[in-house]
């Protein structure tokens, strides 16, 4: 379960990122409001918002999350990257960053994203 976790969607198909905001809710998740281009992602990610996952796709309207990626990394948010059919050109630092392909078996996804937080103290119950 996810109760208490904010995940962040960065997914530029609106099917796919609210079929996943809702698989993320009933697993008991807050859901950021899905990000559909990097300008958004990178807002998100960058502001103070609590996030303590992310799934990331590998592009955003053409332009790759790599910057996105390295800022959740800097702050130790685990993430998920979401590839379609050629992954080939995530760069050799993000190797070892879980990732699901497309199409998404967001069963699989929720899954995943379940074992990268589980570690984490939910942000939710930190005060401010």
């Amino acid at each position: 379960m996810l109760q208490d976790y904010c995940i962040f969607v960065g997914e530029d198909d609106f099917a796919l990122a609210t079929e996943l905001r809702y698989a993320f809710v009933r697993a008991g998740a807050t859901v950021n409001y899905p990000a559909d281009t990097i300008e958004d992602a990178l807002d998100v990610i960058m502001s103070s918002a609590a996030i303590d996952g992310a799934v990331l796709s590998v592009n955003l309207q053409g332009e790759a999350t790599f910057a996105a990626a390295e800022h959740l990394q800097r702050r130790q948010i685990p993430f998920v990257f979401l590839a379609g059919f050629n992954a080939s050109n995530i760069p050799e630092r993000f190797r070892n960053t879980a990732r699901v392909e497309k199409p998404v078996d967001v069963d699989r996804l929720t899954g995943v994203m379940e074992a990268l937080v589980s570690a984490r103290k939910p942000l939710s119950h930190f005060s401010y």
